[in-house]
């Protein structure tokens, strides 16, 4: 093949890259009328074109692409590249195996399915089929700024939230404190015998475990969800999950039904923050129930490779004004709730890149719906290319 031909195949390639970072679509548009005329001369002999001069424009306009486009053949080897993926990636470049490469400059581990460099840069990963020939061509975007606004956004909106929590936080932790110290008043100042001296601290302590209990839910929230992540089965979460909630389903003559995949299935997370979060749904399950209550969770994965945990019950359900106010800060349902409950499930899903929403029918039961990133879908990103690669030997 000579170099025009591979000019003209090479933009058939760019061509087939459906979503481009805002900062490349000038060089694409440019790339697009480029091969265009070169097109026009190809198709009638009569327009003439200088193909060194095109092959130099071309050249000119990839290297002015900030993204690092790499292009690989049958084999894995990178046999093309622009300036950009030269300063990012460093020699060895030109024939290297890419999975080298890969190996070479970025950490072993994926952040929510982007690469990252050993000095904290993050990188979104586009590839394609050549389309003409076997092989895949490669976008590499540097997204390390627009990840640490996205961070620091949420944070902000957290923080703002907290700023107009804290009167009602004050009236919450108020009541508890005022019954606390009223039973512990009755212990200290009165003779009371010590069967109801007994009760009464028993009272009390109930009580401030309930204010412990509001205040770890809000450090939770004011966090943002910035936890401490690692690898861990999905499954071995809901076995501690289940563990957790048996003495509160025997006390109900409640059950709970789990469903998941054969095949391992790994989350990259903070287990005990997603644990108290899918507690806390069945717990507030539990304590709505007017009748027998069952809770079935399925764990499937989607097409797209995220990771689906449904939580149903046969509960009472909730009307749609509760719907609405669900997971906001301080809204609850219960005497004694805090309102935070439901505004950190919210708020740990979000942190693991996750979502959650929830349908609802008063007196059918409700159903939770938690999608998550499923780590095996965001590694297969890094063997992906190698993988349609070989299927187009």
């Amino acid at each position: 093949m000579d170099i025009s031909a591979q000019n003209t195949n090479l933009l058939q390639a760019f061509n087939e890259f459906n979503v481009l970072p805002e900062s490349l679509v000038n060089s694409y548009n440019q790339l697009n009328e480029s091969f265009a005329c070169y097109s026009l001369s190809q198709a009638d002999p009569g327009v003439s074109v200088d193909n060194s001069k095109v092959t130099q424009h071309l050249r000119a306009l990839l290297d002015a692409i900030p993204g690092a486009v790499i292009v690989i053949n049958t084999k894995g080897q990178v046999v093309d590249v622009n300036v950009a993926a030269t300063e990012l990636l460093g020699q060895p470049l030109m024939d290297a195996l890419w999975r080298d490469v890969v190996y070479r400059v970025f950490l072993a581990e994926l952040d929510q399915g982007e690469l990252r460099t050993s000095d904290g840069r993050q990188f979104s990963i586009s590839t394609r089929p050549l389309g003409y020939q076997p092989g895949q061509i490669l976008l590499l975007s540097d997204v390390t700024q627009t990840r640490q606004l996205q961070r620091a956004a949420q944070q902000n909106l957290h923080l703002m939230t907290m700023g107009k929590m804290m009167a009602s936080l004050a009236h919450q932790i108020r009541t508890p404190l005022a019954s606390t110290m009223l039973y512990l008043s009755q212990v200290v100042d009165a003779e009371l015998p010590a069967e109801k001296s007994q009760k009464f601290t028993a009272k009390a302590l109930q009580r401030v475990k309930h204010i412990e209990t509001m205040i770890n839910d809000m450090l939770v929230f004011a966090h943002g969800g910035q936890f401490h992540m690692s690898d861990f089965a999905v499954s071995s979460l809901l076995s501690e999950l289940n563990d957790q909630l048996l003495p509160h389903l025997k006390l109900r003559s409640a059950g709970l039904e789990l469903n998941v995949p054969d095949r391992p299935l790994l989350i990259n997370g903070n287990k005990d923050a997603l644990l108290g979060a899918l507690a806390n749904i069945c717990m507030n399950a539990m304590d709505a129930a007017q009748q027998q209550l069952h809770i079935r969770i399925d764990v499937s994965t989607s097409r797209q490779g995220d990771m689906l945990i449904t939580i149903a019950d046969n509960g009472c359900g909730m009307d749609e004004k509760i719907l609405q106010h669900l997971f906001d800060p301080f809204f609850t349902t219960k005497m004694d709730g805090t309102g935070l409950g439901l505004a950190v499930v919210k708020s740990v899903i979000e942190s693991h890149q996750g979502k959650i929403s929830v349908v609802s029918t008063p007196g059918q039961g409700s159903r939770f719906d938690i999608q998550l990133p499923c780590l095996q879908a965001s590694k297969t990103q890094l063997s992906q290319t190698r993988k349609e690669v070989k299927s187009n030997d």
